[in-house]
């Protein structure tokens, strides 16, 4: 599943704001390799972003706002819909996206407290086609949910937000990836949780051993977690994330801010794994306050900044990435950032009060 277009308005704070995951332009050398929908090279996609942005800005909550359309579709329960919703005014979105297949699919929506008004369009995609080709081919269907759903299928994708699930979804992943990939990020965050199995008599179950001390994690749910550190709790998060990536095929990946506990170099290791263990048609969006991703050598339109302005008195946040105003491949996007080039670096004129 790819997700190539949002715009989103009066929902979790964003007003009249767009974002689009496409490019123009092949980039030669680039390592990320297959930044395209497969057997068509023409439609291009960014398969990673790094999104950054200040705090408040909405990296988390564009996240949400993603997952609850997911929710929406895949169950075909309107009330997802409406959760989208937290003022008295109209809510509206647009999401354009590809799942299986060489179909373009477009839905948009106007959603209250009481109603939920959707539209669908779709248009096939050519052998030659570019996105914005197939744009203007698109062509209005029926907005009814369950036929949305017999027509587009199940979306594949997987949200990372300890806030959002009590529990880890395992369903999707084999033991046995889950099992190595927890002895190895675990291993590396604290040498001494390397003692890692799983559980005999305990279904989906995983045991961590330390010292006669044993963590357990049941059916996705992490127990008796006071007795790990923040960053070790963290990594069992990134442990599941990163196998569900081994284990899957055509999915949109979610990583929001999961190693605020953990070393940069780590995170940046780790995030190079990610980029290798993506598919075909596959896509990761991975939010950071970490400066230090911006040294890895990747093409400029992978990073992209989240930045909030007052616009006629009021508050909006709007995106920019570093390929729309970088265009020399010398170009630093670190000193970019550090003298604000993309305007997203906080306002903290506030805190020279208190140096008087």
């Amino acid at each position: 599943m790819v997700v190539l277009d949002v715009k989103l308005n009066n929902i979790y704070g964003f007003d009249d704001f767009h974002i689009n995951f496409t490019y123009p332009k092949k980039v030669v050398g680039s390592l990320i390799e297959d930044e395209h929908l497969d057997g068509r090279e023409r439609f291009r996609y960014l398969k990673a972003v790094i999104l950054m942005g200040a705090n408040a800005t909405g990296k988390t909550s564009f996240g949400k706002a993603l997952l609850k359309i997911f929710e929406a579709v895949n169950e075909t329960n309107e009330a997802y819909f409406r959760e989208l919703v937290t003022e008295n005014d109209n809510a509206s979105f647009q999401v354009d996206f590809v799942n299986e297949g060489y179909t373009l699919h477009r839905i948009t929506g106007i959603v209250d407290k009481q109603n939920v008004s959707i539209r669908y369009f779709s248009a096939e995609i050519g052998v030659s086609d570019s996105y914005e080709k197939v744009v203007t081919k698109l062509k209005e269907r029926s907005g009814d949910l369950k036929k949305l759903k017999k027509t587009i299928g199940t979306l594949n994708y997987r949200f990372a937000y300890p806030e959002i699930e009590s529990s880890l979804k395992l369903s999707d992943i084999k033991n046995e990836v889950l099992l190595k990939t927890l002895r190895a990020i675990i291993g590396t965050l604290d040498p001494t949780l390397t003692d890692i199995s799983m559980a005999k008599d305990l279904k989906d179950s995983f045991i961590i051993r330390r010292r006669g001390q044993e963590i357990i994690i049941q059916e996705g749910k992490l127990l008796n977690k006071d007795i790990l550190s923040s960053g070790t709790a963290e990594g069992i998060d990134v442990s599941v994330f990163l196998a569900s990536m081994l284990s899957g095929n055509g999915c949109f990946y979610y990583c929001d801010e999961h190693f605020s506990y953990i070393q940069s170099d780590i995170e940046k290791r780790i995030f190079g794994l990610m980029l290798e263990r993506l598919g075909k048609n596959d896509q990761l969006i991975f939010t950071t306050h970490n400066t230090d991703m911006l040294d890895l050598n990747l093409p400029k339109h992978t990073f992209a900044f989240l930045k909030k302005e007052i616009d006629e008195g009021e508050y909006k946040v709007s995106a920019v990435f570093a390929s729309d105003i970088l265009k020399r491949n010398t170009d630093s996007v670190k000193c970019a950032l550090e003298n604000d080039v993309f305007g997203s670096v906080p306002d903290d004129h506030l805190l020279d009060e208190l140096e008087a």
